[in-house]
């Protein structure tokens, strides 16, 4: 691969994330049916590649899935209690694996994880506000960032070969750095009642889980024997390749959030 080659998808990559960025941000900024209703397609679409993925056979499989996706989500979204919450989460997730035909145990994993980051990302926005959401986003972005720089200026030892052969060591450190570096600059408006240790460590928990998310989707990819989860987005492949990160970041979040003092 010449050098040229390993930047060839900079340029679509780069514009794809600025309007991704643009739309998601206008969406966080209204919240309400809208930030709800972005969160939807963002579902809908990553249950279609899903579909499409475990049941390559089938061309309606990827519809099934993105609709009744959308149907749980919105059950989710009305849920009033946290006992409904989680029987439609995994009521929706086990329906999930009527559509695949292969991977049916990680497909309702991963079914599981995307319906729940889209609540999780509601009650973020609707109970801490929109300072810690857009934080949050922006540390996934950063730490993407940081990977594919990190690892294409620097190089080294590969991170996880058998699933990514692309990641490197050097860019996880980089997300890592360029991660922290962006929560101490807004550390006193996102995240103010925590100490100093409290922010650099969430930090980095937060872009490690990050990574593994995107790792995570690579290994199913890899299982699946595809390349990217589809074509919807250029220079990222799919919606799941683009939002893979945000996946573990949001849980990992999620889960420590209770025992976040100060926020």
């Amino acid at each position: 691969m010449t050098a040229g080659d390993s930047w060839s998808d900079l340029l679509p990559r780069l514009g794809t994330a600025i309007i991704l960025a643009c739309v998601a941000a206008g969406a966080l900024w209204m919240g309400g049916i809208i930030f709800k209703c972005l969160l939807l397609i963002a579902v809908a679409s990553m249950h279609w590649e899903l579909g499409q993925m475990l049941n390559p056979m089938s061309q309606q499989s990827g519809y099934f899935a993105a609709s009744f996706a959308v149907g749980t989500s919105v059950l989710v979204f009305l849920a009033e209690t946290w006992g409904w919450v989680l029987v439609w989460l995994i009521l929706g997730a086990a329906i999930q694996t009527l559509f695949f035909y292969a991977h049916k145990r990680s497909g309702f994993i991963v079914s599981l994880a995307i319906l729940l980051t889209g609540f999780v990302l509601v009650s973020l926005r609707d109970n801490l506000g929109i300072g810690i959401v857009f934080w949050l986003l922006t540390l996934v972005i950063v730490t993407d960032l940081g990977g594919y720089f990190g690892g294409r200026l620097i190089g080294g030892p590969k991170l996880i070969p058998r699933f990514s052969p692309k990641k490197t060591w050097s860019g996880a450190g980089t997300g890592w750095a360029l991660a922290v570096v962006l929560s101490l600059c807004v550390a006193e408006t996102a995240l103010p009642g925590l100490s100093l240790k409290s922010v650099i460590g969430l930090t980095i928990i937060l872009s490690i889980m990050s990574q593994v998310g995107d790792i995570s989707e690579s290994a199913l990819k890899r299982a699946c024997n595809v390349k990217n989860s589809s074509r919807l987005l250029p220079g990222h492949g799919g919606v799941m390749d683009r939002f893979d990160g945000t996946v573990g970041a949001t849980l990992a979040f999620g889960a420590l959030s209770p025992f976040l003092v100060g926020l």
